[in-house]
């Protein structure tokens, strides 16, 4: 600030500088200017010089009259123009430059003046990234003179009109120029075509079509591990060589697209904002530029926005804590009637009573009509009978066939009905016994802080931690003070935490779904998720003044419009050796635990019955005998007869 307040007073203690400074005719300028602010729809146009108040005696009567002149025409197309000097424009707008949306910025010469005051007082103190910058140069004018001091960053559009001696009539060459990086080559190429004949001829390519490469410009990428996005890949000597995973595969296709070198290096902390406002681990080494690329498993928080740039976002997903599935399902005793709603089964019951109803009826009048053929018949009389073995046949089972056709006919339905039935009721129990219901301990962050009995953990130093430490919910932050701070020994990764939901009884960790869903299949449990907690984005981060940010965005969205994101997202992203192949989903005892209930009745119940039976038949016939013992008694037998009385008895 010191050098730019110095300069800025020698400057206006310079005596005058009588010149005109207005190099092509107001017809050109007016044209020229016009169709850039068009392509790049601009919302204002400054018209810079050199000259403090160029006003008549310093700069002639013709010139300033030129430069109103030139400020009225694009004021007359309702363009919003201003004629400034640097100076001036250091001093009324300086640092709120961004306050102007997409404005045009005209420098209207190419003089020594001009250089110097741009290279020392705008082009140090803005983002030149910022503006579409256009100055006229002489024919005499090197481009590479000119910028010799000023760096030109890779996103800045920065265009240069020359005079085409070429062509018999007024014509101009719009050049763009731009470096790679700081202190590389000035790179230029042309832009667009203007002649008082064709007018202008824009390009048919887009910014980062035409900026597609890097020329082989070192770029350094920082990770860390956490696996399956992120794995670092080291040599034999623990030296960092590469990055597998998710976040890997991104930064292949993007080395091959932007024809870049990339060199890898690790961290053990994914970073977080102090309370000194400094940040630590990877986000501190992007911040003090010692990296230029986070590839990871960023979530774009508020904090990280304020400090760094990101790429567009890779994908979106939802934060939610997971907790270790319960051991056992919920029992369910009606599992075995709710296939069915009641006015079925109560169907089914008429269906049996109608239809023993009409056998028995047809039996009747058959013995009637037919004797014989009701005779010979093997079908039940007994009405009771009848209701059991149709109930039998409804459940499979088969049933006496009967000779008269018209009970045929009622056995034939009765079959039909039990083979739709038994299917019907088949598939409704086997989808129920399949879907199980947990009796999860709780379902909310609420309920988990009201159970105390569960740990809380998140990935050490990370946004997830920021996210608890910094939120006004009073859930969230009662857990942060209460639980989450008691935890000495954070995860360093999804995959750390998730594990310690398994292999630990009452624990809870806050993942992403995406990860989740990536890293379940190396986990030796079932990880249930509670609700949702936020939805967010994920990116990669980039240092505060990155001029990259375009071209790897323009990148990112070529993938994912030619689909091959979302295949490194569903197949790609995965650990060595998961097993991917779903789980069978088993039945369990408690879920034929009600069976197994009826069965035990049922079977306890018809010893009970057989037992009583048998009882009462001995009891039944040893009254039988008593009863004949007191009728023989009170008969007289001959002598002779001893025998025979004897023998009875035995």
């Amino acid at each position: 600030m010191k050098k730019v307040l110095i300069l800025l007073i020698i400057f206006l203690i310079l005596p005058p500088i009588k010149t005109n400074f207005l190099i092509r005719s107001n017809y050109m300028y007016e044209k020229i200017i016009e169709g850039i602010h068009k392509y790049y729809n601009n919302t204002c146009i400054l018209l810079i010089h050199a000259i403090k108040e160029p006003v008549e005696p310093k700069v002639g009567i013709e010139t300033y009259t030129r430069l109103k002149d030139l400020q009225l025409h694009f004021s007359r197309l309702n363009i919003r123009t201003a004629v400034m000097d640097i100076a001036t424009f250091i001093l009324k707008i300086g640092g709120s430059y961004y306050h102007i949306k997409r404005p045009l910025f005209v420098l209207l010469n190419d003089s020594e003046d001009l250089r110097h005051q741009f290279s020392t007082l705008i082009a140090p103190s803005i983002d030149m990234a910022y503006p579409t910058w256009l100055i006229f140069f002489r024919d005499q004018t090197s481009i590479d003179d000119f910028f010799r001091d000023i760096y030109v960053p890779f996103d800045c559009t920065f265009l240069v009109s020359k005079e085409n001696f070429d062509l018999e009539f007024e014509a101009e060459i719009i050049t763009e120029v731009y470096q790679v990086y700081r202190g590389l080559e000035l790179r230029r190429e042309i832009f667009a075509t203007w002649n008082i004949v064709d007018g202008i001829v824009y390009p048919k390519l887009s910014l980062y079509q035409r900026r597609s490469n890097l020329y082989g410009h070192t770029l350094r990428v920082i990770s860390i591990e956490d696996p399956p996005s992120s794995m670092i890949v080291r040599d034999k000597d623990n030296r960092v060589m590469g990055l597998n995973g998710f976040f890997g595969g991104i930064m292949e296709l993007l080395q091959e697209s932007m024809n870049c070198t990339l060199i890898y290096e690790s961290t053990d902390e994914w970073g977080y904002l102090l309370n000194n406002g400094t940040w630590t681990g990877a986000i501190n080494s992007l911040i003090i530029n010692k990296s230029d690329i986070f590839a990871a498993e960023l979530l774009m928080t508020t904090e990280r926005l304020d400090a760094l740039k990101f790429t567009t976002p890779l994908y979106s997903t939802k934060c939610r804590t997971f907790i270790k599935r319960p051991a056992t399902s919920v029992l369910s005793w009606d599992k075995y009637i709710t296939p069915f709603a009641d006015d079925i089964w109560s169907a089914l019951g008429v269906i049996i009573l109608i239809s023993s109803a009409f056998i028995k009826i047809i039996k009747s009048v058959a013995a009637v009509i037919t004797f014989q053929d009701a005779q010979n018949d093997r079908v039940d009389s007994k009405f009771w009978d009848v209701v059991f073995s149709v109930f039998g046949a409804l459940c499979s089972q088969g049933m006496e066939l009967s000779t008269i056709n018209p009970i045929r006919i009622v056995q034939f339905s009765i079959h039909l009905t039990g083979v739709v039935v038994l299917a019907a009721y088949s598939a409704a129990l086997i989808s129920s016994l399949a879907v199980k219901i947990f009796v999860m301990p709780f379902t909310t962050m609420e309920g988990l802080l009201k159970d105390r009995t569960y740990r809380f953990g998140v990935v050490g130093e990370s946004a997830d931690f920021t996210f608890f430490q910094n939120t006004s919910d009073p859930v969230m932050s009662v857990l942060f003070d209460d639980v989450l701070v008691k935890e000495t020994d954070l995860p360093l990764n999804y995959l750390e935490g998730l594990s310690r939901v398994c292999s630990e009884s009452k624990y809870a960790f806050m993942a992403l779904d995406a990860a989740v869903s990536q890293l379940k299949s190396s986990v030796d449990c079932i990880l249930v998720p509670l609700d949702t907690i936020s939805q967010t984005s994920i990116g990669m981060a980039l240092t505060p003044d990155s001029p990259f940010r375009g071209i790897i965005n323009n990148n990112i969205l070529l993938l994912r419009d030619s689909g091959i994101l979302n295949k490194l997202l569903n197949s790609d992203w995965a650990l060595p050796g998961d097993n991917t192949q779903d789980a069978w989903s088993t039945v369990e005892i408690q879920d034929i635990l009600p069976l197994i209930v009826v069965l035990i009745v049922s079977s306890c119940t018809s010893i009970v019955f057989l037992c009583s039976e048998r009882l009462i038949h001995i009891k039944m016939a040893h009254n039988r005998r008593k009863k004949n013992v007191n009728l023989i008694k009170g008969v007289k037998f001959p002598m002779n007869d001893e025998k025979l009385f004897k023998g009875y008895f035995k």
